[in-house]
């Protein structure tokens, strides 16, 4: 052969190689990388085939298409996108969850915690406390943390904890780090990415390593915040359900909530640290809320900032979230001792959104420095996802230090009914079908029969709180509340309230049954032991945009607003106050409640009007005493603190 002709042949061979090559390099590492591999508890997001996720699924009739479908729940196949590799180059934001140490004996300290007579009884303990009993190692952080510096990590930094590593890299670091590969596709309306592999870990980490966050970008936590919709956003008229009670429907002040519940007649909250999880810049939410309480002759808030990982926090513009939590929260409580917003940071630095991986680090920066003593979520996703991913299991770990130090987790049930796992075209939960552009007509487009509830509502460690619709005399006097669903809206709607879709979504509260977290003994001692899994919520509050708070957002007040967003704070600003009185003393209250409110109904507003949290016929009823719609009803404050 001529020189020619192999230099051509060689140039031939190196274009056909150049595909293969590339393909390689999303291969999952052999097994000569490690000594062997070993899976964590993270799933792979995008499932081929008829793969389907370990552990218990809600859907498991539900077959999975040929190709990709999602690890969410109803397994959803991906179509009309492409998928390709991820680019090897693509920055990512990873956080390994360790295991903790002595789990049994955490959870009979939980129990004892809560238990009259027991000797540790109310007795919490210290940060440093907890983590000298059930923390991982120093020696065992050390290990993640050499492994990912071999894998090429940067910007390695560990919780104060011990629970989370965290570290920057991209897709090349990942792949050799967790055996994973991961690919680009289009998910409501953006580019995202997931893994297609389970994460594992050589094996030497087995017994350390829990889970690996940060492999996916396209299931994220989303509000719980429902501001006032023009009328051409609903779908038919709106279902304003409390009209048939007495009082009338308006909107209130967030002190009025205070009078409402009886809270008022209890001292302000002035001995207690309250505590926010939100995300990004909270430069404009301070700056409302200081607008806030000036209208409302209130001092000025001891405010403070603190990030929930190392990272950038960055502000897409809406604080209107936030503002509705520290509003409502300064307003029912009567002022705090501090309010501190614990911001998540940017899911890497080519992202600006909020992910499992960086509420994760937020939820243990919290339990880590143990200052805040009541803490308010407004943020929740489809369940199935968050358990796939691990970030279930390892948000349970943050709430379970922090019970066990005496803090009270209270987090929004959700503002999607019983269809918190159906999303519309563009994001938005509670999706139910298409609206045929006649009359009220939806064709539904889902199984109004599943039904599904919200992560991390469903933890067992944490304060689940639901929606009402609240109706009052003169503003500040309760008159009666129902179940809170105000029907059928359309789903997508661009800055200026017009529809971009004929996607329906339903507004009404969160509740029903966890498929995954494992029901706890203080519900079924109440509810009976039929119960299997964690039901929820535990009480409610007023959530209807047509009954909600009236608010500053981006400094305009009278900004109507609701939600379980609004539901949340009125409970954290109303059970700040019983702490105060009794000077921060009483830790996670759920076993409490669960016992006080089912022998003394004076004690709660009972939620028993007959409307549902589903749509056509379905979802939960009321029933007197505890229910899946509004748990309990809503606290009389005063009344409640009088038992303590």
């Amino acid at each position: 052969m001529s020189k020619n002709k192999k230099i051509d042949s060689i140039k031939r061979f190196s274009r056909a190689a150049l595909p293969l090559a590339i393909a390689l390099a999303q291969l999952p590492l052999s097994a000569h990388a490690a000594s062997s591999w070993v899976p964590t508890g993270t799933d792979a997001f995008l499932l081929a085939g008829a793969k389907r996720v370990a552990g218990p699924r809600p859907d498991a009739s539900v077959a999975v298409p040929t190709g990709y479908a999602l690890n969410v729940s109803g397994t959803p196949a991906l179509n009309d996108t492409k998928i390709t590799p991820l680019e090897i180059s693509q920055p990512l934001h990873i956080v390994v969850v360790l295991k903790g140490r002595n789990e049994a004996g955490l959870d009979a300290l939980l129990r004892e915690q809560s238990e009259p007579g027991s000797a540790n009884y109310l007795h919490y303990l210290t940060s440093a406390e907890f983590n000298e009993r059930f923390a991982p190692t120093r020696g065992q952080v050390d290990a993640v943390v050499a492994h990912l510096r071999a894998s090429g990590f940067t910007g390695i930094t560990v919780s104060e904890n011990n629970k989370l590593v965290s570290a920057e890299g991209n897709v090349s670091n990942a792949r050799g780090a967790f055996n994973v590969t991961l690919k680009r596709f289009n998910y409501r309306g953006k580019s995202v990415y997931g893994n297609d592999v389970p994460a594992q870990v050589p094996g030497e980490l087995g017994g350390v390593v829990d889970a690996v966050l940060g492999l996916q970008n396209a299931e994220v936590p989303h509000r719980m915040i429902h501001r006032l919709l023009p009328p051409k956003a609903w779908i038919g008229e709106q279902n304003l359900a409390a009209q048939a009670l007495a009082g009338q429907q308006v909107g209130h002040q967030p002190t009025d909530f205070a009078q409402i519940y009886g809270a008022s007649g209890l001292p302000p909250a002035t001995k207690t640290t309250v505590g926010i999880v939100t995300w990004g810049d909270m430069t404009q939410t301070i700056a409302d809320l200081k607008q806030f309480t000036q209208r409302a002759g209130m001092a000025t808030v001891n405010t403070a900032v603190v990030p929930g990982g190392q990272g950038t926090l960055a502000d897409d513009g809406d604080p209107a979230e936030w503002d509705l939590d520290s509003q409502d929260i300064i307003g029912v409580s009567g002022g705090v001792k501090k309010l501190i917003f614990y911001a998540a940071i940017n899911g890497d630095s080519s992202d600006s959104g909020l992910t499992d991986a960086t509420l994760t680090q937020t939820y243990h920066t919290v339990a880590a420095r143990n200052e805040a003593k009541l803490i308010n979520v407004s943020l929740g996703e489809d369940e199935a996802a968050a358990y796939a991913d691990g970030s279930l299991k390892a948000n349970d770990a943050a709430f379970k230090q922090a019970a066990a130090q005496g803090q009270i987790f209270s987090i929004s049930s959700g503002d999607a009914g019983v269809y918190q796992w159906s999303y519309s075209p563009q994001g938005a939960p509670g999706y139910i079908g298409n609206y045929n552009g006649s009359g009220t007509s939806i064709t539904p487009t889902i199984p109004l029969s599943k039904y599904g509830v919200s992560s991390p509502a469903s933890s067992p460690y944490v304060v689940a709180v639901g929606g009402t619709t609240l109706s009052t005399t003169n503003t500040t006097a309760w008159a009666g509340e129902t179940v809170w669903n105000e029907g059928a809206a359309y789903a997508d709607l661009d800055i200026f309230g017009y529809p971009v879709d004929n996607a329906a979504r339903i507004w009404a509260t969160g509740g029903g049954v966890s498929a995954y977290e494992a029901v706890p003994s203080w519900q079924t001692a109440v509810l009976g032991t039929s119960l299997k899994k964690r039901a929820l919520p535990d009480v409610a509050f007023d959530a209807a945009s047509s009954t909600g708070a009236l608010i500053v957002i981006d400094g305009q007040p009278g900004q109507q607003v609701g939600g379980t967003s609004l539901s949340s704070p009125i409970f954290v600003g109303g059970f700040a106050r019983i702490e105060s009185a009794h000077n921060n003393i009483i830790g996670l209250p759920t076993s409490c409640l669960y016992r006080k409110l089912s022998s003394n109904k004076a004690l709660v507003h009972d939620v028993t009007a007959a409307t549902s949290n589903g749509y056509g016929g379905y979802g939960y009823k009321p029933a007197a005493g505890w229910d899946y719609d509004t748990g309990f009803g809503s606290l009389q404050f005063s009344k409640l603190s009088a038992t303590y």
